[in-house]
């Protein structure tokens, strides 16, 4: 493992172009929309006391995700927002129709989406969310999965009805192809939840459905900050979503976020180091799958270059320690149903536990209050 002090991190207010990205208003504006959906709930904010009292912490909050909208993951919230945003605009600027999210959402206009297709690149999640928008207005739905995405992934995709095309390579490699894809179709329309610029529309309404899990955590802390968040990374959509809701709702008492990765995966990690999105190569292979990404997303990163405050990597085999204890119940008294990428945040925290230099450094003691994310249910291969 390895671990870095963000020397640019600093809890100040958000900037304008932070706030184009990510802010309470347009998390509150997305849970306002997500809570008319079919099967919208709050998901659980569970305490892992136990695991707290033999770390030798206050409290651990665990927001438990792996029943989000029965898809099992965050990503549920992300890519299914940010298709309807874009079927709104596409229905406005093709057919002069003026329509609400609710409107798009409910079907009522499934004659003319069906002239649109949406696609996207995933490891597996992220696609379920962009099918399942899909299905829900009426379009079609092309999604691309390299050819090392757990199948059983690409097996729930098709089950939401979608064309699962598989791509050689990495992660990165099926999302050059899907924006080739998107670019000579007009019809084609590219959902993507990592960008190549600072700001795309798309990428940063992804990133404010994934704010909502924060609104809602918000709500279930009442208000009281906790004062460390380990959070997953992958190209970093869900870490700037935490990082920018949190440091609005907080300020200076905004707490200690630290991102999590894996060692053969830490493309925020390298960011930090060089000053910029950057890339990391390799064949990126993890147990910690949804996490496999070698490129860090441009949009990500204008706000976690100075709104995360470490990064940390760590190797697979303290994300299958983390998965053992949550499963048999031993982190919270009860079994916790969570994969190897969702049980990232909380190796993280066991690992940083482990070595007295690294508590030291993070400040994590007896008064600490630790906010972990399971990001996704445990994983059911096909």
């Amino acid at each position: 493992m390895d671990l870095l002090l963000n020397p640019s991190a600093q809890h100040g207010p958000l900037q304008l172009h932070e706030q184009r990205v990510v802010s309470l208003q347009a998390s509150r504006e997305a849970l306002e929309e997500m809570q008319r959906w079919p099967g919208y709930a709050i998901t659980p904010l569970r305490s892992l006391r136990p695991l707290a009292q033999r770390l030798g912490l206050r409290e651990i909050s665990y927001k438990d995700e792996s029943g989000r909208f029965s898809l099992g993951s965050f990503k549920a919230l992300g890519g299914a927002y940010a298709a309807g945003c874009e079927l709104r605009r596409r229905l406005r600027d093709r057919f002069g129709i003026d329509a609400s999210l609710g409107q798009v959402y409910d079907g009522r206009y499934a004659t003319q989406l069906k002239s649109f297709t949406l696609c996207c690149a995933t490891d597996g999640n992220h696609g379920q969310s962009v099918a399942y928008a899909a299905r829900r207005v009426g379009c079609s739905c092309v999604v691309f999965m390299h050819e090392h995405a757990p199948e059983s992934k690409a097996a729930a995709i098709r089950r939401l009805g979608a064309d699962v095309r598989r791509t050689r390579g990495t992660y990165d490699d099926s999302v050059s192809i899907a924006r080739k894809e998107a670019a000579w179709d007009s019809t084609c329309i590219l959902i993507a939840d990592t960008s190549t610029a600072e700001f795309e529309q798309i990428p940063a309404e992804v990133i404010q459905g994934y704010a909502v899990m924060v609104h809602e955590v918000l709500q279930q802390l009442q208000g009281r900050p906790p004062s460390h968040v380990f959070v997953q990374g992958g190209v970093g959509g869900l870490a700037a979503a935490v990082a920018g809701t949190l440091t609005e709702a907080f300020g200076k008492r905004c707490p200690t976020l630290i991102v999590v990765e894996p060692t053969a995966a830490a493309c925020l990690m390298e960011s930090a180091r060089r000053g910029k999105a950057s890339h990391v190569g390799g064949d990126l292979r993890t147990n910690m799958e949804m996490l496999s990404c070698g490129m860090a997303s441009p949009i990500a990163w204008t706000i976690l270059s100075r709104r995360a405050d470490a990064f940390l990597t760590i190797a697979d085999e303290a994300a299958i320690d983390a998965v053992h204890r949550l499963s048999i119940g031993e982190a919270a008294g009860a079994p916790i149903d969570v994969g190897f990428s969702g049980a990232a945040g909380v190796a993280g925290l066991l690992d940083v536990m482990k070595r007295d230099s690294l508590r030291e450094q993070l400040k994590l003691g007896a008064d600490s209050h630790v906010l972990v994310f399971g990001t996704e249910a445990g994983e059911r291969r096909a």
